[in-house]
């Protein structure tokens, strides 16, 4: 099963999500505030052209998707 970790940023009155594939599986939320606060902090992503930078944490969630292959014919 396929996982994906979402972050999502406030930015300005808008969300930014960044999503990271297979996310550890023993991973804490408090691990994951703290890098999210992290980034914040340090602003490690920068916007070109665009004031708003991510400015506050709305949430963080793990997706799991199932893929099931189709035999053809």
């Amino acid at each position: 099963m396929a996982s994906t970790l979402n972050m999502v940023f406030t930015r300005g009155s808008a969300a930014k999500t960044i999503a990271l594939s297979e996310p550890r599986r023993d991973l804490t939320g408090a691990e994951v505030h703290d890098i999210m606060q992290t980034i914040l902090d340090r602003q490690i992503f920068l916007f070109a052209g665009d004031a708003a930078q991510l400015d506050g944490i709305k949430r963080a969630y793990i997706r799991e998707n199932v893929v099931t292959e189709l035999p053809e014919g």
